[in-house]
């Protein structure tokens, strides 16, 4: 059969799109190094260098090892809402199997930054391969992602509250918190309004729009009675707020670690507006953005520049680093499974 010249041009504009991507994905990479070598080079002149080495002789055990378990909670957190769905639907999920699938969903939206598409493909995937009904897997990606906006909104709120009643935030980074959190809330509630056949209501360019296609494809196709069911989204809500509160309480241990002090409160403070800048950020994982922002806002909260900068250093370490080369080994092994072969591993 002959090729067609608009068949070879569509192969070419194809390759030349996924180059394209390549290129940025490296660059971002890039440019997020240097911007995290440039925040370790400012703070390190900011303070004195033997400092650091001084918090590393002074570092205590248990206060290291309370932070990695806390860390590794996060997962088992966010196991629990993959399977939110499915049990409501009446399909069990081990809680190894979603364990390994939190570890996959980290590697993947670290390393290939998409706003969370590519992890979410990744979940759809090996829920898919368990034989789930399409409309679970896609409730329990939109349940995901609906809960993760709303926990984050609530828990941006309320690290607003305690920034703003010490008086130590910036109006503008005030007023640029408020803004997303009134529309993460708008977000949560459009996507929740509109899960299962609403999606058909919507303008067809914006069904056909290569931003919102992929997104919209998982609304229509979620069973919109376990979307909005109180006793399945309320629970996602609560885990989802459960893995902010981890995640702050492992910045808190590294910084007891140090032998420092440090409000509980005001670190979950400095976390969330960290959080909220990593997540505006155009690099991956925020590299070098949540760093300066982390150092710069626990200073505010009164933490000295050196214990900042190493408990800012650890907790990207364990969350970040540490997790790639297991996160990278369980997206292989769940993307190269064969159908089915998830219940055979389990026993089933």
């Amino acid at each position: 059969m002959p090729v067609t010249t608009t068949a070879v041009s569509d192969r070419r504009g194809t390759a030349t799109h996924r180059s394209a991507g390549r290129a940025a994905r490296w660059i971002s990479w890039i440019f997020g190094m240097a911007m995290l070598a440039v925040v370790i080079v400012a703070a390190l002149h900011a303070s004195e260098g033997r400092d650091l080495l001084a918090l590393a002789g002074r570092a205590r055990p248990p206060w290291l090892a309370l932070a990695a378990v806390l860390q590794a909670a996060t997962y088992v957190a966010q196991g629990e809402i993959f399977r939110l769905a499915a049990h409501a639907s009446r399909h069990r999920i081990p809680l190894g199997a979603v364990y390994e699938l939190s570890l996959a969903k980290l590697f993947m939206d670290q390393a290939l930054p998409s706003a969370g598409l590519s992890g979410t493909a990744l979940i759809a995937k090996a829920l898919a391969r368990r034989h789930i009904p399409r409309a679970v897997v896609a409730a329990s990606v939109l349940l995901n992602v609906a809960s993760y906006r709303a926990a984050y909104a609530v828990c941006l709120a309320i690290a607003l509250t305690i920034g703003g009643t010490r008086h130590r935030l910036t109006q503008p980074v005030l007023v640029a918190s408020a803004i997303f959190v009134a529309l993460s809330l708008a977000v949560t509630a459009a996507a929740l309004m509109l899960a299962g056949p609403r999606v058909a209501s919507l303008p067809a360019r914006v069904r056909r729009s290569r931003v919102f296609k992929p997104i919209l494809a998982f609304i229509e196709d979620a069973d919109p009675k376990l979307t909005r069911h109180p006793r399945v989204l309320g629970p996602a809500v609560t885990w989802q707020v459960v893995i902010f509160v981890l995640d702050a309480a492992t910045v808190w241990a590294f910084v007891r670690a140090l032998a420092a002090a440090a409000s509980p409160t005001a670190v979950f403070a400095s976390f969330m507006i960290s959080s909220l800048f990593r997540t505006v950020s155009i690099v991956p994982g925020g590299l070098g953005i949540f760093e300066a922002t982390s150092v710069w806002t626990m200073r505010l909260m009164g933490v000295t520049v050196p214990v900042a900068l190493a408990a800012t250093l650890l907790f990207r370490g364990v969350s970040f680093w540490l997790p790639m080369i297991p996160g990278l080994w369980a997206s292989r092994r769940i993307t190269a499974a064969p159908a089915g072969a998830a219940r055979r591993r389990d026993g089933r």
